[in-house]
């Protein structure tokens, strides 16, 4: 976009070409010096073409001031913003060019002729800054109120870009300065004047912002009591967005305030009010002063003022809260009561859950309530927790994949609180469920929680659902064992025995003839509680009377046979 700035780079690169030729001067040779000689013909051609581009530069700029001379309207504006760009573009080059000399003079090289040229590109450019931020300064117009909110964002966009502009001329001026120190020009004047103007433009964003934020509050104010005007809604948005920016803008020229040495606590404390951001400023001790005592007299004037009122209203709201707890704990009793004389069988986790849902939502009501008596209202507070719950709906679908099978296994029933099931890949004693997950403590004691719709979408195996349940075991005996004897042993042992149930009927029955054993099906029927003491128990008494009457119960056996060959 600019070829001075591309030179400019050719020529850096040349310099440190020469500046390491220049290191080995002791030891060159004849060659090496008229290779010395015909670089620094090179870097001189360089230094002429730079100050070549900045030349067109300033003539550049004569013509677009001429131009705007004649011109009017958009034309002039168009021609303003260029020739505002040529301006910073000269003032860039001009730096870069100074910048070079001054760091080729650091390393040793005589070049005095591109050192007087450089303090004077340096001083011309002082008065070009000058000129310059008056001149921008001139353009920024404040829209007026009364206009919509499209063309307020519209005419302010314009403010900002020049307020930017403006902002990065100063970051110029200041690099400038520095420059200018380092040749040891007297540049006194021109700090003072960088001073002040600096000053003046954070007066003027310190105004700006501070009208902008009234006006966020009183639209704020507008939209409580209108909350259907939507012109009002987006004046409301458009100058959020003007607090934010012109916020971002002070922030900038406080920076470069700090970077001179100039006092920033009273724009600091503006500024944390403005963005809520806490920066390593605020713990000065000016600052932070400041700010403890304009909070501290901020809370005694509304202490003094609406003190008794706001006493009362936190009274009001305390008692009303207490007493819809209160309630709250009445309408739970009450509900309880209600279902378990309630006809309708209801599980114990559905009961939960309406007992819950009684409870919580009588606690809520009473808060809303509360709250409206202490003067905050509603309507905003409700809408903007329906945003709130759809924006979350959204962002968390698979918890309400699990809250609907949360539902669905309430409506079901396919399982209770301390119910044994096998369920979503876990068996366990189900000890709690919520809309959302269930709790399943397996029987080594380890607590295992199950996503709802995991369960809900897996077969459910309810292990102690029914009352009764029947045992399932068998017994082999071998082959030379006595039959009927086996038979009626096994009859007395599960009949004898104190929690087997006389109906349904006890089935023995001789099963299957296997590889090495003859084997009995016992299968008893008992109290889902007394499911495993009576099976490890009739194992037990088995075990032991076929010991007492002979007879065998085969195990696996192998006969290992050595042929000696």
């Amino acid at each position: 976009m600019f070829p001075g700035f591309t030179r400019a780079i050719v020529f850096t690169v040349s310099l440190a070409m020469g500046a390491a030729m220049i290191s080995l001067n002791a030891y060159a040779t004849e060659e090496t010096v008229q290779a010395e000689e015909s670089l620094a013909s090179d870097q001189g051609l360089v230094f002429e073409q730079a100050l070549g581009d900045i030349g067109n530069l300033s003539r550049v700029i004569e013509k677009l001031e001429a131009r705007i001379g004649k011109a009017s309207g958009i034309t002039q504006t168009i021609l303003e913003s260029r020739l505002t760009k040529a301006r910073i573009s000269i003032l860039e080059q001009g730096l870069g060019f100074a910048k070079i000399v001054g760091e080729q003079e650091s390393s040793g090289t005589e070049i005095d002729k591109h050192h007087n040229r450089a303090i004077k590109i340096l001083g011309s450019q002082l008065n070009l800054a000058k000129v310059l931020a008056a001149d921008i300064r001139k353009r920024i117009l404040l829209p007026e109120a009364e206009l919509p909110a499209a063309q307020q964002a519209v005419a302010y966009s314009r403010v900002f870009e020049h307020l930017n502009t403006l902002n990065h001329v100063y970051e110029l001026f200041i690099e400038n300065l520095k420059l200018s120190r380092q040749f040891g020009l007297d540049v006194t004047d021109q700090e003072r004047l960088l001073e002040e103007n600096l000053v003046e433009r954070a007066s003027t964003g310190s105004t700006l912002l501070e009208m902008t934020m009234a006006e966020v509050t009183a639209l704020r104010a507008g939209v409580s009591a209108v909350p259907g005007d939507a012109e009002i809604k987006a004046k409301l948005n458009v100058a959020t967005i003007h607090v934010s920016s012109l916020a971002s803008g002070l922030a900038v020229i406080l920076t470069m305030m700090d970077s001179v040495g100039m006092d920033t606590t009273a724009y600091q404390q503006q500024l944390l009010g403005a963005t809520g951001q806490i920066t390593t400023d605020v713990f000065e001790v000016g600052v932070f002063t400041n700010l403890l005592i304009g909070w501290g007299q901020t809370l005694w004037s509304v202490l003094i003022e609406g003190g008794p009122g706001l006493f009362f209203k936190i009274i009001l709201f305390f008692i009303i809260v207490f007493a819809f707890r209160k309630l709250a704990d009445l309408l739970q009793r009450l509900t309880e009561t209600g279902l378990a004389k309630s006809e309708v069988e209801l599980s114990l986790l559905l009961r939960r859950m309406v007992v819950s849902i009684v409870r919580n939502t009588t606690i809520v009501i009473g808060v809303l309530i509360a709250l409206s008596q202490v003067g905050i209202s509603l309507g905003p507070l409700l809408a903007g927790l329906g945003v709130v719950g759809f924006v979350v709906g959204f962002a968390l679908q698979d918890t309400l994949s699990n809250f609907a099978a949360g539902l669905l296994i309430l409506v079901y029933r396919p399982f209770d609180v301390d119910d044994f099931i096998e369920a979503g890949g876990v068996s366990g004693m189900v000890s709690n469920m919520s809309l959302v997950n269930t709790t399943i403590l397996t029987f080594d004691n380890q607590t295992i929680v199950v996503p709802n719709n995991k369960i809900w979408g897996d077969v459910i195996r309810n292990v102690t659902a029914q009352d009764i349940r029947r045992i399932d075991m068998t017994f082999g005996i071998g082959y030379s064992d006595d039959i009927p004897k086996t038979e009626k042993l096994l009859q007395e042992i599960v009949s004898s025995h104190e929690a087997v149930l006389d109906e349904p009927e006890i089935m023995i029955r001789l099963h299957e003839l296997a590889d090495s054993s003859v084997n009995f099906i016992v299968r008893p029927w008992v109290n889902k509680e007394d499911y495993w003491e009576t099976y490890w128990s009739i194992t037990r008494a088995v075990k032991m009377r076929f010991d007492e009457e002979g007879i065998s119960i085969p195990f696996p056996q192998r006969d290992v046979h050595l042929h000696q060959t």
